[in-house]
């Protein structure tokens, strides 16, 4: 079994940064939750495997940038899909 050391990744950002929140991205094939990780890393985005299904993404909360992070993540997950089709991504945000 695989442990998951993160408390989740938005702790990592809250020094004084309490505009931001976790997103949850949930992998249909858990096999696919490190690349996910990776892929969103890979675009410059904080990202962690938070359990064998899911990865957190940090994300402004408010205002238009946290509308832009936001439309952003969903771009993202539509080239994902194109590239992994067997791995369907859904997302919910994180509760304070």
């Amino acid at each position: 079994m695989r442990a998951y050391p993160f408390e989740g990744c938005l702790a990592c950002h809250r020094r004084g940064r309490l505009d931001l929140r976790a997103m949850n991205l949930h992998v249909s094939d858990p096999a696919y939750t490190d690349r996910l990780a990776s892929f969103f890393r890979g675009l410059g985005q904080t990202a962690h495997v938070a359990g064998p299904d899911e990865v957190e993404v940090v994300v402004p909360e408010r205002g238009a940038g946290g509308a832009q992070a936001r439309t952003e993540l969903e771009i993202y997950l539509r080239v994902w899909g194109v590239l992994y089709p067997d791995a369907a991504v859904e997302f919910d945000r994180v509760a304070d």
